[in-house]
């Protein structure tokens, strides 16, 4: 048997259609496309950017470690053992810089998900 869909209910139940129409300065809003799932996901705060792009360039710089060790061993004059020395302490401090980032990243999700329980705690009062 089907539903019957009574007034009122739904989404902008309540609310009058023209608040809706127009904004507070009497200019007709724009309706925003609905986002599926949880939409406040996919927000990029600019800590989440910088991270994003902060992790880009250590990876294109582990890529190009050896490249970078010749480079310098033109501008600086090196044997053997010390351009392998430099390229492992090089991939070494670009390791670290990643573990910083990877541990940036759980700082946001740590602080994006108290403030999701923060939100929960203050709806359930």
């Amino acid at each position: 048997m089907p539903k019957k869909k009574t007034a009122g209910a739904g989404r902008g139940a309540g609310r009058s259609p023209a608040g809706l129409a127009r904004s507070p300065g009497g200019r007709r809003r724009l309706s925003l496309p609905s986002i599926p799932g949880h939409g406040g996901r996919l927000v990029l705060t600019t800590r989440m950017r910088l991270l994003i792009i902060a992790q880009g360039l250590i990876f294109y710089a582990s890529l190009q470690d050896e490249e970078t060790i010749e480079w310098l061993a033109t501008l600086v004059p090196l044997s053997k053992a010390q351009a392998a020395l430099a390229e492992g302490l090089l991939g070494l401090v670009l390791f670290l810089l990643w573990g910083l980032c990877m541990i940036a990243w759980m700082r946001v999700f740590s602080q994006d998900r108290s403030g999701q329980d923060r939100r929960d705690r203050e709806g359930r009062t």
